[in-house]
């Protein structure tokens, strides 16, 4: 797989409506997670027992790591494995960082002290374009909306403590769910069955459609699965940030499967998830996303893919809005792309 640095996001795409204040960030330090990825890929050596890691996947201990930053700052720290279906069954599952916050304090930085590492879920080419299938998603959806979680790729040096030589390889941090809400001004809600009415609209349903995009149906807004739900400090409508993303046709993991609910057989099938969703919200979602048909496609041209990747990407996409063009409504439901 060839990799070189390239950015396909030049400009945030600005909505068809007026942003809650929430959206606006006052000035802060920075975090550590803007710290370590201030450069598109770096660098980042991390040291710990990953064989105690690997042991103890199952349990929700943490333990003691060191972490080595784009410009040689080494970070002590604690780490444990995350997440439900990778955690059980990658070579390495996800993992989540927690640094010491009078650590960052003593660096000028933010007392955000968690971070998510996401690993190639095996030790091969194919798992590490994976990882970049999944990074494009998060990014598309960043473009689109600045309710949005980041993430963003790294150059990762990963030392077992027990063996001479660390595993070099590519992988994605994603930014935690408190920074997350501290950046937008909002709080976390974990409630089940939230009413419609109590959610943005028109940012729900942007949420609701690029799902169907990428043709992810592991997600529940009611249950708040892979969705973050914010509510603003200034008491505006809740909205709904996306994450997770490897179980949808855009990233098409071997392992992923669709909803059961859905009906659909493959991931590259696409299930419109909008019960009870505003028609005239979806359809402002649908212009929002047109007008950034360009910028979306070009992500599929991104060189840190194979070229058969970058095609497979492309014909995904370009069915999507070809449909969507060709119909004055929202559809329901597409075939999969034919290989």
């Amino acid at each position: 797989m060839r990799i070189i640095t390239i950015y396909c996001f030049s400009t945030l795409l600005l909505f068809s409506f007026i942003l809650p204040a929430s959206s606006q960030p006052d000035a802060r330090m920075a975090s550590v997670f803007e710290y370590l990825t201030r450069e598109d890929e770096a660098k980042i050596h991390l040291e710990l027992d990953l064989d105690a890691l690997l042991n103890n996947r199952r349990k929700p201990d943490y333990l003691p790591a060191a972490l080595t930053g784009p410009d040689g700052q080494v970070y002590k720290l604690e780490v444990r494995t995350r997440g439900k279906y990778r955690r059980r069954s990658c070579e390495i599952p996800p993992v989540k960082f927690k640094f010491q916050k009078t650590e960052l304090q003593s660096h000028q930085l933010d007392t955000f002290n968690e971070i998510k590492l996401v690993l190639p879920c095996t030790a091969t080419p194919a798992g590490e374009e994976l990882i970049v299938r999944e990074y494009l998603a998060y990014r598309m959806f960043e473009s689109l909306s600045p309710f949005s979680a980041r993430a963003r790729l790294i150059r990762l040096e990963l030392k077992n403590n027990k063996k001479k030589r660390p595993q070099k390889m590519l992988a994605m941090l994603v930014e935690h769910e408190e920074e997350i809400a501290a950046r937008l001004q909002a709080a976390p809600v974990q409630e089940w069955g939230i009413a419609q009415d109590r959610f943005h609209a028109e940012q729900v349903a942007l949420m609701v459609l690029f799902q169907y995009m990428i043709g992810n149906t592991d997600w529940d807004l009611e249950a708040c699965r892979n969705v973050l739900v914010l509510q603003p400090e200034d008491k505006g409508k809740m909205v709904a940030v996306p994450f997770d993303f490897d179980f949808s046709g855009l990233v098409s993991a071997p392992y992923a499967t669709p909803n059961s609910t859905s009906g659909l057989t493959h991931v590259k099938d696409r299930f419109l998830m909008a019960n009870g969703m505003d028609q005239e919200a979806l359809l402002k979602a649908k212009e929002t996303i047109l007008t950034a048909k360009s910028t979306l496609m070009k992500c599929c041209e991104n060189r840190q893919l194979s070229v058969e990747a970058s095609l497979e990407l492309t014909q995904f996409l370009d069915q999507f809005f070809s449909l969507l063009a060709q119909s004055p409504d929202i559809p329901n439901r597409m075939e999969r792309v034919k290989k």
